[in-house]
């Protein structure tokens, strides 16, 4: 009989000790800890420049004026959400000086690429999007006011939070006006790097 009573006893100080440790090994766990950073949307800036001009143009009376290209400036804002394992899409909304060198080749606008984002390396991605724009600002008043266009790219993580991006975009719209500008086409073109700061 007291060695029934001295097993039981041992037995209940045994369930009593490995509950109290399973509950300190619970309290220990950061559900965090099973989330990958990966899988959260983040929020960030982006800067750099941009180096354009126009493709498919017939602007032979102006062809000196598309020699050079425009160095200009790029800025603004980006979404990063996660879609899949290594998937991801980055809505962005940008200021962005376009056009080529002459003053009254250059026009500024409002674009907003939509890019899909595939990781090869947890450092290294390929890009493709749409792109669509509206025109703010220009020099002459002889481009129209929308602009559409496809993007392709790389982006290179170089700190957690920090990347440098390099993208083509190629535009897909006529931008000469044709009651202000007739027989004149043109489509934009943009070499883009910059660099984006995720919060």
């Amino acid at each position: 009989m007291k060695k029934l009573i001295l097993l039981s006893f041992l037995m209940c100080s045994f369930v009593a000790f490995s509950q109290e440790t399973i509950k300190e090994s619970d309290e220990s766990i950061d559900v965090d800890d099973y989330v990958s950073a990966d899988t959260e949307t983040r929020y960030g800036f982006k800067i750099g420049v941009n180096i354009s001009n126009y493709s498919g143009t017939n602007l032979n009376d102006i062809q000196d004026g598309l020699n050079d290209s425009r160095i200009g400036f790029v800025a603004g804002f980006f979404i990063d959400m996660s879609l899949a394992e290594k998937i991801r899409f980055q809505p962005e909304f940008l200021y962005s000086a376009q056009g080529a060198k002459e003053k009254n080749l250059r026009a500024d606008y409002l674009q907003v690429p939509l890019m899909l984002k595939y990781e090869l390396t947890d450092f290294l991605n390929i890009q493709l999007g749409p792109q669509i724009g509206v025109k703010i600002h220009e020099f002459e008043d002889s481009f129209k006011n929308f602009d559409f266009g496809i993007n392709g790219g790389i982006g290179l993580t170089v700190l957690e939070n920090v990347a440098i991006e390099a993208r083509y975009n190629l535009g897909l719209a006529d931008m000469f006006d044709e009651d202000r500008a007739p027989n004149i086409e043109g489509k934009n073109a943009v070499i883009q790097i910059g660099v984006t700061y995720r919060l």
